[in-house]
């Protein structure tokens, strides 16, 4: 058998991403925020979020983080609009 590819070396490793990879894309701030958690173990984690950032994605959970737009954001927004006034705690 030959030289094994790094995918098969990231898919021996056991990274998150490659079990449900629609997670690091959802659509809900919770499924992000899990996605997120999940890349805490991960061995690629710097050089995920390294890449991510170099290749500008647009979308998506990368390394850990949260990118929007080619930059990492702190949290996603709940779809529709804000408030216009804060709610009573």
């Amino acid at each position: 058998m030959g030289a094994k590819t790094i995918m098969d070396l990231i898919d021996e490793a056991g990274i998150p991403c490659r079990t449900d990879p629609d997670l690091w894309f959802a659509e809900s701030p919770e499924d992000v925020e899990f996605a997120k958690t999940l890349c805490g173990g991960c061995p690629i984690q710097k050089a995920c979020l390294a890449r991510a950032l170099e290749r500008e994605e647009p979308w998506g959970v990368w390394g850990g983080e949260l990118i929007l737009r080619g930059t990492v954001v702190p949290r996603k927004r709940p779809r529709g609009r804000p408030r216009k006034h804060p709610v009573a705690a």
